[in-house]
C-alpha cells in the first residue's frame, strides 16, 4: 500500500507545482536563486529531453505510452516482492514521475518544464527540467542500485 501512496504523491506533487508555475509565471520569464545556480523559468515542451522530436509530439507520446506501460507491469510485478523495496520506490518514483508528464502530454499537448541551472556547460544550462524529471532519474538510479545489489 505503501507504493501506491508513494505513487500518488508523486504525481500529485508534481500536478500542483506545474499548475502554479502555469499560473503565476508566464513563458520564458527567469527568476534565479542560489546566486544563479537555480533558475526558475516555465517552458512548454512538446518533445523528449532537450527537444529531441520536438516536432513529432505524437511520436513521443506513443513512446511515452509505451515506456510507462512497461514501468508499471515491472512496478505491478514488484509490489509482492519482498527486500525489494530499493526497486520499488524506485519503481515508484518512476511511474508517478513519468505519468505526471504524460498527462501534461495527453491533456496540453506539452509538458510544462520550469527548472534549470546556471552552471556547466552551456548545453546543460540550456536544458529545462521538472520535478517529475527528477523523480525519473531518481528511479532509474534507485533500480540500477538494487540491480547491483542483487549482482553483489
Amino acid at each position: 500500500m505503501f507504493f501506491i501512496v508513494l505513487t500518488a504523491a508523486v504525481f500529485l506533487l508534481e500536478y500542483l507545482i506545474k499548475g502554479h508555475m502555469d499560473r503565476v509565471r508566464t513563458l520564458q520569464q527567469q527568476r534565479p536563486f542560489a546566486g544563479g545556480k537555480i533558475v526558475l523559468k516555465k517552458y512548454y515542451n512538446k518533445g523528449a529531453a532537450g527537444n529531441f522530436l520536438n516536432h513529432h509530439p505524437k511520436s513521443v507520446c506513443y513512446i511515452h505510452t509505451s515506456a510507462l506501460a512497461l514501468v508499471l507491469a515491472a512496478w505491478i510485478y514488484m509490489l509482492p516482492k519482498k527486500n525489494a523495496a530499493v526497486a520499488k520506490t524506485g519503481l515508484s518514483f518512476l511511474a508517478g514521475g513519468g505519468a505526471s508528464n504524460l498527462y501534461d502530454r495527453l491533456t496540453r499537448g506539452h509538458v510544462i518544464d520550469y527548472i534549470s541551472f546556471g552552471f556547466g556547460p552551456k548545453k546543460f544550462q540550456k536544458l529545462v527540467f521538472n520535478t517529475a524529471d527528477f523523480f525519473v532519474f531518481a528511479g532509474i538510479f534507485l533500480c540500477m542500485m538494487q540491480m547491483i545489489k542483487k549482482e553483489g
